[in-house]
């Protein structure tokens, strides 16, 4: 019997304890959960203070090795300040994931919703700081689809150097000077510069060609490739820098003047958001430039007087060689720029199906600035909408009387190129239409290929396009032709008109007054001749 209730009270004591951990361990993990730190608010800490650290833009593997400021790129292997926090805190997220998973106890919990990125508003619109400017236009048809006061006068840095590289690449296009002609650094290519700028590292006497400047213009930013170029484009510094401002004028640049050909700051040298579009825009139209543009990393060769150089692009919209974060599929270019001045400014590209747009960001706070707001002025354009042909070249759009021809009386129209035009992602193409824009008639003769109006594209009784239209046939003009026109000539005066008209009333008032006076004339004649002694009968005799 006693051995029963030891039993009996042994079983009890072991299933009380069961229970109690059980419970133990079902409120382990609510209170493991309540006591852990904060990751997202540390992220958010330590991103903050990577962004009030100072940019180490890389070296090169060139003789110095020394740093240099953003616009200098990095040897590839070595990482600048941004790379390194950043592989930090991948590392830690890295580890407080794994930790999770280890527990177990998190695996059923509901994702968190994700919260909107402050940079952009419900719309999906860049959401710009207060000193910022900025615009974004479509590279079809220069259409502006955002903007932040894009008229206002800023200073370009960098930006600058996409003339210099525009007025390079023209003057090799009309043939005065060789993409690979090779030419001698000279000192006065050297002068001028702060040791701290952003340079290709050119060494006085080294032999190096065009492109290889063009490449170190663009990729490295190098303010002594800016000079090197100008020197020998033009022969000297101020007859380039007159060019820049003569080609800016031609491009409708109003708001832009240029002292220098590298960016360096001077309150007199200045531009406009909107004028880096139109400039940009120009410049995109060389096949050489969009290359340059898109290039994320260029190796120039070892010279007689430095090593081999590898330069890797700031921006970082191009690729992940040096910077992670800020990568887009679909950027295509274009220049970054910075100084204290001018803050962190961004020209960009990007293009998706047919829809290629241009992104100009000035004024940044930061690497984030201009990056991610760049990136949101693209995906903005690019995410919601689309670039379609509303008409193929050679398409028939409308036909047109021609008068005083000679075998027709009319020839029929057409564009002389595709008319492409923007729309919303999601809207239906068949609700374009075509409305033709040309005079009520021609007169002969007509040429084939003579431009006779335009064609616009209409999206919801708005023109969302345009094109030229041309006549598809010739016309000759008739034999009479001269005369016939010269009477419609003369018709087509008010008071030639009024007198031919007057003349012709009068005329046919004097018509009806003859044909009355005829009328009335023959009566008279005939009375007569009925009263005439010669037509009464003869009288009787007298008895």
């Amino acid at each position: 019997m006693r051995n029963i209730f030891s039993d009996n009270i042994i079983k009890r004591f072991l299933a009380a304890l069961t229970v109690f951990l059980m419970c133990a361990s079902l409120l382990a993990a609510p209170i493991s959960v309540l006591s852990a730190p904060d990751d997202e608010t540390s992220r958010s800490e330590t991103g903050s203070a990577s962004d009030d650290s100072d940019d180490n833009d890389g070296v090169t593997d060139a003789d110095d090795g020394s740093a240099r400021d953003d616009e200098r790129g990095t040897i590839r292997g070595k990482n600048s300040s941004d790379d390194s926090d950043t592989e930090d805190k991948t590392s830690s997220e890295r580890t407080s994931k794994k930790s999770t998973d280890e527990d177990g106890e998190d695996e059923n919990e509901p994702e968190p919703t994700p919260t909107r990125d402050p940079r952009v508003d419900e719309n999906g619109r860049p959401v710009m700081d207060a000193n910022q400017t900025a615009v974004l236009i479509n590279a079809t048809n220069g259409e502006v689809m955002f903007e932040k006061e894009k008229d206002k006068r800023v200073y370009p840095a960098s930006t600058t150097k996409i003339m210099t590289a525009l007025l390079t690449l023209e003057a090799i296009d009309r043939g005065e000077l060789n993409l690979h002609a090779a030419f001698l650094v000279m000192p006065e290519m050297l002068v001028d510069l702060p040791p701290d700028g952003s340079s290709m590292l050119l060494k006085e006497g080294e032999t190096i060609t065009v492109e290889q400047l063009l490449q170190g213009l663009m990729v490295e930013s190098g303010n002594d490739a800016a000079q090197a170029l100008a020197i020998i484009v033009c022969g000297d510094i101020p007859t380039f820098v007159q060019r820049m401002n003569d080609r800016a004028a031609e491009l409708g640049m109003s708001g832009t003047h240029f002292v220098n050909v590298h960016g360096l700051h001077d309150p007199e040298h200045y531009t406009t958001a909107a004028d880096l579009a139109a400039l940009t825009l120009e410049a995109m139209k060389n096949n050489m430039f969009r290359e340059l543009a898109a290039t994320p990393r260029v190796v120039i060769p070892a010279t007689d007087k430095t090593t081999q150089r590898t330069f890797i692009s700031t921006n970082g919209l191009l690729s992940t060689l040096r910077y992670p974060n800020y990568y887009y599929e679909n950027a295509i270019g274009v220049k970054t720029g910075h100084t204290s001045e001018a803050g962190y400014c961004l020209v960009s590209a990007g293009r998706k199906g047919a829809l290629e747009v241009i992104g100009v960001v000035m004024n940044g706070a930061d690497e984030d600035d201009r990056h991610y707001d760049s990136r949101n002025l693209l995906k903005y354009a690019l995410d919601n909408y689309k670039t379609v042909t509303a008409v193929t070249r050679g398409d028939m759009v409308s036909e047109i009387r021609v008068r005083f021809g000679s075998g027709t009386d009319h020839t029929t129209l057409s564009t002389d190129s595709d008319i492409l035009v923007t729309i919303p992602e999601d809207a239906d193409e068949n609700e374009l239409s075509v409305e033709a824009r040309i005079p009520e008639y021609l007169a002969a003769p007509v040429n084939q290929g003579d431009e006779i109006g335009t064609a616009e594209v209409m999206y919801q009784g708005k023109v969302v396009g345009s094109g030229r239209l041309i006549a598809d046939a010739g016309v000759k003009r008739h034999p009479l032709g001269f005369l016939m026109q010269f009477f419609s000539f003369l018709w087509s005066i008010l008071f030639i008109r009024i007198l031919i008209i007057v003349l012709l009333i009068a005329l046919v008032l004097f018509i009806v007054y003859m044909i009355v006076n005829i009328r009335k004339n023959i009566k008279i004649a005939e009375r007569r001749r009925r009263n005439s002694p010669s037509r009464r009968p003869p009288r009787a005799p007298r008895r």
